[in-house]
């Protein structure tokens, strides 16, 4: 993972996702791309298709340009590690946004886009879903989200959710490529919440493909990531969408949204 495709829109949560994104690029040794969508595309039907590519030419010069003095480094920022991050490329696209994010990552040849959630979400994020969750499932890479608040921390172990009834083998050759460039160890857990191991331990040690997984046991898949990450504090947690959790909307309408809006840490969705 060394191209992080960065989606700005000069919102504080996109400042916390490009700061993130500026010292996971210096760990990896790697680069980064800043993009912004411009969705404010359409116009009088007055007006010829010329004109209208004018002013889409000239809104998108302006927001080039405050792209430009977003990622600069001011003068009074303290980390000085940072001085020295670059992005490689300021993008600005029309139209919707999450086509076009994920047009511009394969454009670039991204090995991931990073995006930021706000802390607060309104009642129609909640009935159409945010941006965000829009993108799940929906890239054609991994896709990093950042809470807004959330401060960088050296990734050194990275909590992965798994399905021990679907993997075959638990750790991802993709998220085991990502764990070695960051020098990280993985911690693959499973939630088994059936009702009638309710009154056993707590969590325990199982084994599957020669790894050892915790097996949490809580009512709920959102609870067992709580109180995983809670017993465990990890400082990025992984999640693996299959196929089938979008044909039964499990992971997309519950667990993959809530962690979304509502993960303490750093959320890689694969």
């Amino acid at each position: 993972m060394k191209k992080l495709l960065v989606a700005v829109d000069f919102s504080p949560a996109s400042r916390y996702a490009y700061e993130y994104a500026e010292w996971l690029s210096l760990q990896l040794s790697g680069s980064l791309t800043a993009v912004f969508v411009n969705t404010a595309t359409y116009a009088e039907i007055t007006v010829s298709e010329k004109k209208r590519q004018e002013m889409i030419n000239k809104e998108n010069n302006g927001y080039r340009e405050r792209l430009h003095q977003f990622t600069a480094n001011y003068p009074d920022r303290d980390e000085e590690p940072l001085t020295a991050v670059k992005p490689e490329q300021l993008l600005v696209v029309t139209g919707r946004i999450a086509p076009a994010l994920c047009a511009a990552a394969l454009k670039i040849e991204a090995d991931a886009i990073v995006v930021g959630t706000r802390a607060k979400h309104s009642l129609r994020d909640h009935l159409f879903g945010s941006v965000t969750t829009q993108l799940i499932g929906q890239t054609p890479c991994p896709l990093i989200i950042i809470p807004e608040g959330a401060a960088y921390k050296t990734v050194s172990r990275i909590a992965l959710a798994v399905d021990i009834k679907q993997h075959e083998e638990p750790v991802l050759p993709a998220l085991q490529s990502i764990a070695t460039a960051l020098e990280a160890e993985i911690h693959p857990f499973y939630v088994n919440f059936l009702p009638e191991e309710q009154d056993m331990f707590k969590e325990e040690e199982v084994k599957k493909a020669g790894h050892k997984i915790t097996m949490v046991r809580e009512r709920t898949l959102v609870d067992g990531v709580d109180y995983f990450l809670e017993k465990y504090p990890s400082e990025m947690l992984a999640l693996y969408l299959p196929p089938q959790a979008f044909l039964n909307n499990l992971f997309r309408g519950r667990l993959s949204r809530h962690l979304a809006w509502k993960a303490p840490a750093p959320l890689l969705l694969m």
